[in-house]
């Protein structure tokens, strides 16, 4: 770990200021303020675990050290080289504004951000208009008690995007304001995706087996879509938040998903449904709130269900003689993806409960206290396969709770379509992707030409896969620079940079000093009013991207630095 603190400084005052890298795997450094600098993971074999431990009451145990700890991957001890303690009780010291100029996408280096956060997803996309309004009836009757120390976002995730609705915020009414505005969303996809059991088996006893078929192959392409544009909402957030220090959990209010398609029932002979899993899909989604530190919390937005067979609007029960539909756990389908997504986070899920307020507010307070394990894995293979992780605590009758394991780093897709891919993604992405941590000093001039943007771009060395090979640090970067206006639309051609570094070694402990630098001046696009530049790391696939609002950025331009 690296500390990225006097970057922006150096930016500020114009000349670069040297810097110290903290020993690896050290805790985070504080300055002088008392204010917490910001802390980065180096692309090492370092494997974070955040654990929560509570005694048979529910409380939170809050007196372990590091001795009463045992850590094992895939059965075999590994010693435990990081350890701390962090309570939510504890407020963080608020961080100055950044100053006009300059931008970052490190959280923890935005004034007034936390170093903790929750996140509440409200899922539009997989739960009914019905019961996306009793989820946001129990949302706003939980923000109207939240805590001091509650540090909540709240997104949307809808048909088309995913939506920052409130940004990190312990102000309760600003947050009540925002839900009371915001609108619920007929989910088309998910009216689509859902078939009624009685008109299809209608339709095979008249001989319209086709039409069945046709339906349910309709049905699972919208499923299947709402699956894996949820799982992609995951991994965005993960990645939005990747740089933040400390446990942050992610609240999901849905109605779930399946986690596999044609499995729920025996199909009928001749039947040409498909069937399919979204065990890919899944596994990179948990890789990447894995990688972040993030625990999911799902809460039912469903509430209380009954049981098939009980559901007195059931019409093919009246049916006299006729056989009913083979199912096989059609009830539990959604739930199973909400464990899933819980269990392999070290979150919890709440469901088949109808009171959503207390179930979002125990999943805040399941991590008030929060124990962070680091270890060196004994295991140095880059295979990209599932590691098991045990932690024990020497302490009888308490409840440990973690993520189950990891994937280990696997070398980076260097392929020009996969590049492509990742760079198109974080381009239209909502959200900042942290992975490569950065800032950028952004200046409007009126030399050599006008309308000229100048750009001074910084970037965390610790976060680049600078790797020696002979007498040189090696790495490759590729940087892209669009422009975009009010309605997100692409203005201009934008700009590409692909970059092969080769540094000596006074050139890289240079770069170790004081990151980074690349400059770029651009023709401003007169219809746009962002500008987003996004950097994605050739070796390690690692991606992260900054969002210039024009409005934002002085007239006056002061020039690049000296």
């Amino acid at each position: 770990m690296r500390t990225f603190s006097c970057l922006t400084a150096a930016l500020l005052a114009g000349a670069l200021l040297p810097w110290e890298p903290a020993p690896q795997g050290a805790p985070p450094q504080q300055n002088t303020t008392g204010a917490p600098l910001p802390v980065f993971r180096a692309a090492t074999r370092l494997i974070q675990v955040n654990v929560v431990v509570h005694d048979n009451h529910g409380q939170p145990v809050t007196d372990l050290k590091k001795e009463d700890f045992a850590v094992s991957e895939r059965g075999k001890p590994q010693q435990i080289s990081f350890f701390s303690m962090e309570s939510a009780s504890t407020p963080a010291a608020p961080l100055p504004a950044l100053p006009p100029h300059i931008f970052t996408n490190v959280i923890a280096q935005r004034g007034g951000v936390p170093t903790s956060v929750t996140v509440i997803l409200l899922d539009l996309l997989n739960t009914s208009w019905g019961d996306q309004h009793y989820a946001r009836e129990a949302l706003v009757k939980f923000l109207a008690q939240i805590q001091p120390q509650d540090r909540i976002a709240i997104f949307a995730l809808g048909k088309r995007s995913l939506t920052l609705l409130h940004d990190y915020t312990t102000d309760a009414s600003s947050l009540l304001a925002r839900m009371k505005a915001a609108k619920g969303e007929i989910s088309s996809d998910l009216e689509a995706s859902t078939l009624d059991a009685d008109t299809q088996q209608e339709l095979r006893d008249l001989n319209l087996g086709g039409l069945a078929d046709a339906n349910e192959r309709e049905a699972d392409f919208f499923t299947a879509g709402r699956v894996v544009n949820t799982l992609e909402a995951f991994q965005a957030i993960a990645e939005h938040l990747s740089g933040l220090p400390g446990r942050k959990n992610i609240i999901w209010l849905s109605g779930g998903f399946p986690l596999m398609i044609g499995f729920d029932e025996i199909p009928e002979p001749g039947s040409t449904r498909d069937r399919r899993t979204f065990t890919r899909e899944m596994d990179a989604a948990v890789r990447a709130l894995n990688s972040s530190g993030i625990a999911v919390y799902p809460v039912d937005a469903r509430g209380l269900m009954v049981m098939p067979g009980f559901d007195a609007s059931s019409r093919r029960s009246a049916r006299i003689g006729a056989p009913p539909p083979l199912r096989l756990g059609a009830l539990t389908a959604n739930t199973d993806a909400m464990r899933e997504l819980a269990d392999r986070t070290g979150g919890r899920a709440a469901y088949n409960t109808n009171d959503l307020a207390r179930a979002i507010r125990r999943a805040i307070d399941d991590g008030r206290v929060t124990y962070t394990i680091g270890y060196y894995s004994t295991d140095e293979t880059q295979d990209g396969k599932f590691r098991e992780i045990k932690v024990s605590v020497d302490r009888p009758h308490l409840d440990v709770r973690y993520r189950k394991g990891y994937f280990a780093m696997r070398p980076a897709d260097k392929t020009a379509q996969s590049r492509q891919q990742d760079i198109r993604a974080a381009v239209w992405s909502p959200l900042e992707s942290t992975a490569l941590a950065m800032n950028a000093r952004v200046d409007f001039l009126e030399q050599p030409q006008p309308h000229t943007i100048n750009v001074f771009l910084q970037i965390d060395p610790s976060t680049i896969s600078l790797k020696k090979e002979g007498d040189r640090w090696k790495a490759e970067l590729d940087i892209v620079y669009v422009q975009r206006d009010d309605h997100g639309k692409l203005q201009g051609d934008g700009a590409v940079d692909h970059l092969a570094l080769a540094l000596t070694d006074a050139n890289y402990v240079k770069v170790i000093q004081q990151g980074f630098i690349q400059q770029r001046r651009l023709l401003r696009e007169t219809t746009a009013t962002t500008l987003r530049i996004v950097v994605r790391d050739v070796a390690s696939g690692s991606v992260g991207s900054v969002t210039v609002p024009y409005s934002q950025v002085p007239t006056e331009g002061s020039g690049p630095p000296k």
